[in-house]
């Protein structure tokens, strides 16, 4: 006998939690504070892009950590700070103390944006997710980071994991759960996958490709997007990550509502065929602003 399909919502055209965007905050302070740590010498453009829409978004304050060594490009900028370096031009051992510092302050830690993959970040990866007293968000080379103590983050119920359907089969291969792909049973059998995932772990999750499927409670929900906008990932993770954070009593309705903003977002850009940084922020900030007409 056949197992019985997932359960789901799908959102589309109205907001499934119309009062997410009715009742959000209107002062910096009620938006929360979002701190975001990863980048390298390298590469640091996707930190500071999540930053970008996690203002788009209506976060309160958003600040992301780089490693020192950057100092020299970006001191001064708006929205950044700096700690300890490694030889390799990652965030360094020595940076755990300021990164602490810094989360006092803040209302969640995203963490793992370009944050590279090497033994001295892994180390402080795990240290800053174990230290931490804050919710946490784990996104991109974070799951890398985490690989050999990922419990650490799927057993925790204030954490949230925004990635990718490739991403979710890592992590299922990681904690040893089952995979059954079904030729031709396309949604349905992402959201088994994704429902199997859920059910094994403590922590929300957000998984974005051409939709959005939250699984952060009992329902599944889905929101069609257009596939394009999943070539823009620091939209998903600012987005996501600020209205979640806005929403920890009811983190299902406000990652929906993030989703559902993203989609409305991605709609008002016809047919980009690959929407700029500044361009999707722009548009999410609009929707955002016309929200009360939903």
């Amino acid at each position: 006998m056949s197992p019985e399909p997932p359960q789901f919502i799908r959102q589309t055209d109205e907001p499934l939690f119309p009062k997410v965007l009715y009742n959000r905050p209107i002062t910096r302070s009620g938006g929360g504070r979002l701190l975001i740590v990863g980048g390298h010498s390298g590469e640091f453009s996707l930190p500071t892009a999540i930053h970008q829409f996690a203002v788009a978004a209506g976060v309160g304050e958003a600040v992301a950590v780089l490693p020192d060594n950057l100092a020299k490009f970006l001191g001064g900028s708006s929205g950044t700070a700096f700690a300890a370096s490694s030889t390799s031009g990652s965030l360094g051992r020595e940076a755990l103390g300021r990164i602490l510092e810094l989360s006092e302050e803040a209302d969640a830690v995203a963490i793992g944006a370009s944050i590279s993959n090497n033994s001295n970040t892994a180390m402080l990866t795990e240290r800053i997710i174990s230290e931490i007293d804050r919710p946490i968000i784990v996104i991109d080379e974070g799951l890398t980071a985490m690989r050999q103590n990922i419990t650490a983050v799927t057993d925790n119920p204030r954490a949230l994991i925004i990635l990718t359907m490739a991403e979710v089969f890592k992590l299922c291969g990681v904690l040893d759960i089952a995979i059954s792909i079904r030729q031709g049973a396309g949604l349905i059998n992402k959201l088994e996958i994704v429902q199997n995932l859920a059910a094994a772990s403590a922590c929300a999750y957000a998984v974005y490709g051409s939709e959005i499927i939250v699984a952060a409670g009992a329902d599944l929900i889905v929101t069609p997007i257009n596939y394009r906008l999943s070539l823009t990932p620091a939209l998903f993770y600012g987005t996501l990550s600020t209205f979640w954070l806005q929403n920890r009593t009811n983190p299902t309705a406000g990652l929906a509502t993030g989703a559902y903003l993203i989609a409305q977002a991605g709609a008002t850009l016809g047919d980009t065929d690959r929407p700029s940084a500044p361009g999707l922020a722009a548009a999410l900030s609009a929707t955002l602003k016309h929200s009360d007409d939903f």
